[in-house]
């Protein structure tokens, strides 16, 4: 009888605790309903083996590799056209310097052909001046201020080339020299400053070479051989004066032109504008 109980008693237990354990256990969460389906790829060890996937890890890094050989060959191709870029930058900065050199050696060799005499020309005709009625002392003055210009104007030269200007700058300081002449222009009088230039081997008139039979010029009575001395009463030492005077002014108005043919001056009239003539800038004793 006791021992009934007792069996009565443990099997009353046993239940009690089996289903305790049983409530326990449906209360508990699912931890792999949790995971992601691409975790579980990764960390859920194989049913068969027991060995935890790597087939998307494996995966992603063959995709990082092919990205990173295909990023260092984009940069190798970079490299390769920036170099080819920069050299090409190079060559075109050597040719440009080459050019302002060539224009700039040109610049200068027409200077030295136009403004300096000959071999056989004498620098400066100091007895053409005094021929022309002008006394010693300024004739030997004249020639120290034309001196000390030309020097000057070697020294340009000389630096120019030595610091490699471009070509605008070297016109610009040579405009500075051009105008100290201006100033010794205005010192004078027209026939002294007409003497000044023939004895210092400088243009002091235009030759017309040619006419346009239907040009003004020509209308006129303008003839090949005529040397233009005043334009609208300018006076007139070489072509770029000639241009100044028939592109200033109101076109169509009448002008007086003053030509030396032959040693008489002659006086025509005609409207102001291009004159239709062929010229060259010539050195006259006055």
């Amino acid at each position: 009888m006791q021992n009934s109980a007792v069996l009565a008693g443990l099997a009353l237990a046993t239940g009690i605790v089996i289903g305790i354990l049983i409530e326990l256990n449906s209360d508990t969460p699912d931890v792999t309903a949790t995971v992601s389906e691409q975790d579980q790829a990764i960390v859920a060890p194989d049913r068969t083996t027991g060995v935890f996937s790597t087939d998307l890890a494996s995966e992603s890094l063959s995709v990082l590799e092919r990205r990173l050989d295909e990023e260092i060959k984009a940069r190798k191709t970079l490299e390769k056209k920036l170099a080819e870029f920069n050299r090409k930058i190079t060559d075109l900065e050597r040719n440009a310097q080459l050019l302002v050199d060539t224009n700039l050696a040109a610049i200068v060799e027409e200077q030295d052909e136009s403004g300096l005499p000959g071999s056989n020309q004498r620098w400066f005709n100091e007895q053409a001046l005094i021929e022309s009625g002008m006394n010693d002392s300024q004739a030997r003055e004249l020639k120290i201020s034309f001196e000390q210009l030309e020097l000057e104007r070697l020294y340009l030269r000389d630096q120019s080339i030595r610091e490699s200007w471009d070509r605008d700058r070297y016109r610009e300081a040579l405009q500075v020299l051009d105008s100290k002449e201006d100033e010794l222009k205005n010192q004078l009088s027209e026939t002294e400053y007409d003497s000044y230039l023939y004895a210092s081997g400088q243009t002091n008139r235009v030759a017309v070479t040619s006419v346009l039979e239907s040009a003004p010029a020509a209308t006129a009575g303008i003839e090949p051989g005529d040397h233009i001395i005043r334009y609208d009463s300018q006076r007139i030492y070489n072509w770029r004066d000639l241009r100044d005077a028939t592109s200033s002014g109101t076109i169509g108005n009448m002008v007086s032109v003053e030509v030396d043919r032959d040693g008489q001056t002659m006086d025509f009239y005609l409207a102001r504008g291009p004159l239709g003539i062929r010229m060259n800038s010539v050195s006259v004793a006055p």
